[in-house]
C-alpha cells in the first residue's frame, strides 16, 4: 500500500509543478507586458490570419488577458487537485494534469508575451511581423515543459480502490425479457464549477468585445460550445436491455454503449473521479478505460472482448450489472435467444 507520505510528497510536487511554477511564469509575464506597455502603440495586434494581423485590441487588453488565463487555469487545477483528494487517494491522471497545466501555461504565456513584445517600436500595429515562429517554439517549449513536468513528479498510486467484484446474473426465464432503466446526474460541484467557468469566460468575452477585439467571435463561439456541452452532458440515462447497455444524453446525443456481442465480463466498482479518469464527465482514463463519470462511488464496469472497460457511475449498479451479466449470458449461449 503506498504510504502516505508519498501522497503528501506527489501533492507538494503537484503544487510545485502545475500550480507555483504556471503563476510565477504568468506574473513575469504579466510585469513584462506593464512595463513595455509605453513601448507599445495603444492599440495592438492580438490576432493573425495567413496575410498579417486581423485583430485588434487595446495593448492594456493583453496583460489583463493574459493574467486572468494564466491565473484562471493555475485555480482550475488547483481545485481539482485539492477537492478531488481530499480522501487521500492518488493516480496517474493526477500527475497528467500537473504536467497539462505547466504545458498549457508555457503555451499561452510564452505565445502572448512573444507576439506582445514584437511590436514594441510599432507606430502601426498592421505593421507587426508574423507569428508563425512564435506558435512553433511555443509548442515545442510547451510539450517540453509538459514532459518535464510529468518526468519531475513521483509515480504514486494508491490501491485504496475496492477491487471491482463480479456479480451474479439475474435468473431469467427463457424467453424472459427484462429491462433496467436510471438517471445519473452529475454532482453539484462539479455543476456548479463548470457553470462558474461558463460565466467567467462569457464575462472574459463582453470585455473583449468591449475592447473592439475580433477575438470576442471565437470567445463567443467557445462560450456557446461550452454551454451545449454542458448541457449534454450533466444527466444521462443509463438502460439495460436485450441490446446492452446503453448511456445516452437527454437531447439524444451524446450517446455511448456496449452491446451484448461486445461483453466480454461485468462487474461493479467504486470510482474515484480524479484519480483514476482526471475529474469528472465523458473521460478516458491512462489505461485506455472510457468512462461516463459524473460523481464518486458505485459504478458499473463492462470489459469489451478487446479487453477496454467502459465504466458508467450510477445508483443501483449492482442490478444492472446482474441484469446485463444473465443477459451477455444469454446471449453467449443462443445469440438469437433475443
Amino acid at each position: 500500500m503506498t504510504a502516505p507520505t508519498d501522497v503528501r510528497t506527489a501533492r507538494r510536487r503537484f503544487l510545485l509543478i502545475g500550480c507555483a511554477l504556471p503563476a510565477i511564469l504568468t506574473l513575469v509575464a504579466v510585469g513584462l507586458m506593464v512595463a513595455w506597455l509605453p513601448q507599445v502603440p495603444p492599440t495592438v495586434a492580438t490576432h493573425w490570419s495567413g496575410s498579417g494581423p486581423d485583430g485588434f485590441g487595446p495593448a492594456w487588453s493583453v496583460p489583463l488577458g493574459t493574467a486572468v488565463l494564466g491565473f484562471g487555469l493555475v485555480a482550475l487545477f488547483a481545485g481539482i487537485m485539492l477537492v478531488g483528494t481530499r480522501d487521500g487517494r492518488w493516480g496517474p491522471m493526477l500527475r497528467l494534469l500537473a504536467a497539462i497545466s505547466i504545458g498549457t501555461n508555457v503555451l499561452l504565456v510564452v505565445g502572448l508575451t512573444w507576439s506582445f513584445g514584437m511590436q514594441r517600436g510599432l507606430d502601426d500595429p498592421l505593421d507587426a511581423p508574423g507569428i508563425g515562429m512564435q506558435i512553433l517554439v511555443s509548442a515545442v517549449l510547451a510539450i517540453a515543459a509538459g514532459l518535464g513536468g510529468w518526468f519531475a513528479q513521483p509515480n504514486v498510486t494508491t490501491d485504496g480502490r475496492t477491487p471491482a467484484r463480479a456479480v451474479e446474473p439475474l435468473d431469467l426465464a427463457a424467453g424472459e425479457r427484462a429491462v433496467w432503466v436510471r438517471t445519473t446526474t452529475m454532482t453539484r460541484g462539479g455543476m456548479l464549477a463548470i457553470v462558474a467557468s461558463i460565466v467567467a469566460l462569457a464575462i472574459g468575452t463582453v470585455v473583449v468585445a468591449a475592447t473592439g477585439s475580433a477575438a470576442w467571435w471565437v470567445m463567443l463561439g467557445v462560450t456557446v460550445l461550452l454551454v451545449v456541452l454542458a448541457a449534454a452532458t450533466f444527466v444521462f440515462r443509463v438502460r439495460v436491455d436485450d441490446r446492452g447497455l446503453v448511456v445516452r444524453s437527454p437531447l439524444g446525443i451524446p450517446r455511448f454503449g456496449v452491446p451484448l456481442a461486445d461483453v466480454e465480463a461485468v462487474a461493479v466498482t467504486n470510482v474515484h473521479p480524479t484519480a483514476e479518469f482526471g475529474g469528472w464527465g465523458i473521460r478516458l482514463a491512462p489505461d485506455g478505460a472510457f468512462g461516463i463519470v459524473l460523481r464518486a462511488g458505485e459504478a458499473v464496469q463492462v470489459t469489451r472482448r478487446n479487453g477496454r472497460r467502459f465504466v458508467v457511475t450510477v445508483d443501483d449498479a449492482a442490478t444492472a450489472a446482474a441484469l446485463l451479466e444473465a443477459l451477455s449470458a444469454r446471449e453467449r449461449v443462443d445469440p438469437t435467444a433475443r
